[in-house]
């Protein structure tokens, strides 16, 4: 509600209340003397309150809090109130304004006016605030004198500044209850020198406002004739309706910013035709885009793609353009419509490329690899997420979502690299719930992938099981193990002098080749490595000597004993 958390330091009647009917009459307060005003006048530890010249003073002494004061069993319900109030702030940050239907434990709704020239509404429910107009830019806002009318009926609340309108919402959370004034101080972060004990009660104030004039007319016959004059008058500027409806967008409420987008462009038509005849339709191109926006969130997507579609027929080549393109990809695919999509994003990719705007581009692959797959596209696909995830590769979601693809092609080598990329990416960024999803599918492709259990490891361990940590840490070391090559020790084969002293052509032929018996039938060599064997150190010195073959003359013939080696004796 107030950037940060506030402390509630004082004004609030400490005494039970009565039940008291609803009023319906006019009342202006009297601040003349403390017992005509009916608000609950008393200084407090960290705030001051009195009356100063027929006006009611409120001064905080302490920063980052708010302080109020309330008017005692006068409640009202539909209601018109009219405030002046002034503020200082000191040099600081702070903000006064008025609260209306207030009923016990805290519950009210309260509309602030900023030193920096901003207003907002809360509707307050047992000190927990909900935003209902967000700080919004208030033109010509002068906080040395700013005069408030507020017009609230059922659930519709109006508000005027100088007798202009700047705000509106619908709210019927609560239905009725009695008035008040705040004061809310905040720590500025724009100050050049923080403030080392902004807790601390001060001295002298950190912020000062005074309610120069208070009154509410309940009468339904008042009530009804402003509400009718307000609530679609003409008197209301566009400008004033898109700041609200940027407002609205900020706090998500899509809905009520597309009405006052509707409400904008109605009033600017009705104004232009009641002073031409022919009125030709004026919404520039980031009004169209907003409300393309506004449109696709509150689930019209044919009206927003038609605001596309005049976007992108203006031809605008900057920023705004690329905006309606991109817009353009998400309604389509929002709509399921793939193969437009599909058909749509090569050429946007290449308009980016061109501007070398690399930091719109991951997205933009990401979604054609999104509409590829539905098109059972998985070649497309992976490679888009790929391209997605070169981009940014802090997005483990391309990584995953290429993994898939490559399974379906059956690439599982290339499935399981882009989930061990995605894997990372999640447990680096802590995002365990997105890392637990995508291990089953991990050790599905790499059941025997050390860096698949060592990354399930990780990821037990993070969420806290111990067990299923230690046991995927044990398989990653052990298939780590297995993978890692060790050299093998080779045996010894003693070989006759002809095997290590290749002698020519002929020789080599002999000994790769069969020996001959007397019958002509070749045999295998095995015949001789096995006589080789069964010789001993000298015998095997003696075949050496006897068959090294003299100079000129043809090794052939010694290359392989004739006759059965002799046995040992």
């Amino acid at each position: 509600m107030f950037k940060r958390p506030l402390h509630v330091l004082s004004g609030k009647l400490r005494r039970k209340r009565q039940p008291v009917e609803r009023m319906k009459e006019k009342w202006v307060a009297d601040f003349s003397k403390p017992e005509r005003s009916c608000f609950d006048i008393k200084p407090e530890i960290f705030n001051n309150a009195y009356l100063e010249k027929d006006s009611l003073f409120l001064g905080l002494k302490k920063k980052n809090c708010i302080a109020r004061l309330e008017t005692a069993d006068r409640v009202y319900v539909d209601q018109l109130i009219e405030a002046r109030f002034r503020l200082d702030s000191l040099g600081g940050y702070c903000a006064a304004g008025i609260m209306f239907r207030i009923i016990e434990e805290g519950t009210y709704y309260l509309a602030l006016f900023s030193s920096k020239g901003y207003f907002r509404l809360d509707a307050v429910n047992k000190n927990i605030p909900l935003p209902l107009i967000g700080w919004t830019e208030v033109s010509d806002l002068d906080e040395r004198g700013i005069n408030l009318r507020i017009i609230a009926r059922r659930d519709h609340i109006i508000f005027m500044l100088d007798g202009k309108w700047i705000a509106e919402a619908r709210d019927g959370s609560i239905p009725g209850g009695h008035l008040g004034f705040a004061l809310v101080s905040y720590d500025s972060d724009t100050e050049k020198t923080a403030d080392p004990q902004p807790m601390v009660i001060k001295d002298d104030y950190v912020c000062k406002a005074w309610l120069d004039y208070l009154s509410v007319d309940s009468r339904p016959a008042a009530v009804e004739t402003e509400y009718q004059k307000w609530k679609s008058g003409t008197e209301i500027s566009a400008e004033s309706r898109l700041r609200l409806a940027e407002s609205f967008a900020s706090l998500d409420r899509f809905g009520p910013a597309y009405d006052q987008i509707l409400k904008a462009w109605k009033q600017r038509e009705e104004a232009a035709q009641s002073v031409m005849a022919t009125y030709t339709e004026m919404r520039t191109l980031g009004e169209l885009l907003f409300a393309a926006r506004m449109a696709s969130r509150v689930g019209q997507y044919e009206t927003a793609e038609e605001y596309i579609d005049i976007c992108l027929a203006m031809g605008e080549e900057g920023d705004d353009g690329l905006d309606a393109l991109s817009e353009k990809a998400i309604i389509l695919s929002v709509q399921n419509k793939y193969g437009e999509l599909a058909a749509f994003l090569p050429g946007y990719i290449d308009r980016i490329n061109t501007d070398e705007d690399n930091a719109r581009l991951p997205p933009l692959y990401a979604l054609l690899g999104h509409a590829l797959w539905n098109l059972q596209d998985h070649t497309g696909a992976a490679a888009a997420w790929d391209r997605a995830f070169s981009f940014n590769r802090d997005n483990g979601l391309y990584a995953a979502s290429a993994a898939d693809a490559y399974e379906m092609m059956g690439k599982n080598a290339q499935a399981l690299k882009c989930r061990l990329d995605g894997g990372n990416c999640f447990l680096m960024q802590e995002k365990y719930d997105e890392l637990g999803a995508l291990i089953p599918k991990l050790l599905d492709v790499g059941k025997k992938n050390w860096e698949a259990h060592a990354l399930a490891g990780k990821w037990a361990f993070a969420v806290g099981d111990t067990e299923r940590a230690e046991a995927e840490s044990a398989m990653s070391d052990e298939l780590r193990q297995k993978t890692t090559k060790k050299p093998v020790d080779k045996p010894i084969v003693k070989q006759s002098d002809a095997e290590k002293k290749p002698a020519g052509k002929s020789a080599s032929k002999t000994a790769a080749g069969p020996s001959t018996t007397g019958q002509g039938k070749a045999k295998p060599a095995k015949t001789q490595k096995t006589s080789v064997k069964k010789l001993d150190n000298n015998t095997e010195k003696k075949s050496t000597a006897k068959t090294k073959p003299k100079p000129g003359k043809s090794a052939t013939k010694t290359s392989v004993p004739a006759k059965k080696a002799p046995s040992k004796k």
